[in-house]
């Protein structure tokens, strides 16, 4: 694994949308005002987000790509690829917004990609040639077998399902997260971000204490008995919990997905823990707030 420091200057903020391909600059930049809103919950749920834009002169239609953008001074980067689901438009304090419901699927991925390659195909080759007809990045690729056909290689098929036809024909396995691709046949090699004061955390992590039933707190009433919670009682308990064991609140950071690995250094919890859920908001207060698992 490798340690990446989140270290970067608060101000200024920087962030812009690429809407169908057009740039939209905020007003930090000589853009517009735009607010965004972030979800991703659970490991098979599709993330979501809300974008409110004022005054755009264009119609955002629905079933248009966004590409969301965030950082700080020259630390930014893509965050996700969203595709507009549902739209609204309203006057507010007289500004026209368009309210954008946006899912995380991006097109790249549910694009039908045609392709035909004659002679000797490696898997290998016909992974690049998906990935290049359908715009997807393939970050890093670890095949267990990297198969011949000899009789070529054609497929007619959405991305993302052609890429798991051939992944698994490799042996081997994928993450998609966002338009990013990495392939493995061993252990998923995930980057540890390390988290800090000095480094984006804005609070000390809350614990989420798992509740007891009714009956077992009236019987130790009934003993007279008044456990302490000590610090080896919270990590019994953060083992048995299924969801998550602490909320975080930091800055945005643009690297961090849903399933990442942080290193947390602070008064309430010093290790390792893995990104369950995230909320990021975009608005006059920049923020992210993490629900995370000890690992």
């Amino acid at each position: 694994m490798n340690n990446v420091d989140t270290n970067k200057p608060l101000f200024p903020r920087n962030s812009y949308l690429v809407i169908n391909g057009v740039t939209l600059q905020d007003r930090n930049n000589g853009g517009l005002r735009f607010d965004v809103e972030i979800k991703s919950n659970g490991d098979k749920k599709i993330g979501l987000a809300r974008v409110f834009i004022y005054n755009l002169s264009q119609e955002v239609e629905v079933g248009s790509e966004i590409k969301i953008n965030f950082g700080y001074a020259e630390d930014v980067g893509e965050y996700g690829i969203y595709e507009v689901v549902k739209k609204n438009k309203y006057r507010e304090d007289g500004n026209i917004i368009q309210e954008l419901l946006c899912s995380e699927r991006s097109k790249s991925t549910s694009k039908i990609v045609a392709i035909s390659i004659d002679g000797n195909v490696r898997t290998s080759e016909a992974i690049k040639a998906v990935c290049k007809a359908a715009g997807i990045t393939l970050v890093s690729m670890e095949l267990l077998e990297d198969k011949v056909y000899s009789n070529g290689y054609t497929c007619y098929e959405k991305a993302v399902n052609e890429l798991r036809e051939l992944v698994d024909d490799a042996g081997s396995k994928m993450i998609l997260k966002s338009n990013n691709l990495y392939i493995y046949h061993k252990e998923f090699k995930k980057k540890i971000i390390n988290l800090s004061f000095r480094s984006g955390l804005l609070k000390n992590p809350t614990f989420s204490e798992k509740i007891k039933k009714e009956k077992d707190v009236n019987k130790e009433n009934d003993n007279g008995k008044n456990e302490e919670w000590e610090a080896s009682n919270r990590k019994q308990t953060a083992k048995k919990s299924k969801e998550y064991d602490y909320s975080v609140e930091c800055f945005p950071i643009h690297y961090i997905k849903k399933g990442d690995a942080l290193k947390i250094e602070s008064a309430t919890f010093n290790g390792l823990a893995q990104v369950r859920e995230i909320e990021i908001s975009l608005k006059e207060n920049w923020e992210m707030k993490l629900k995370v698992k000890v690992i």
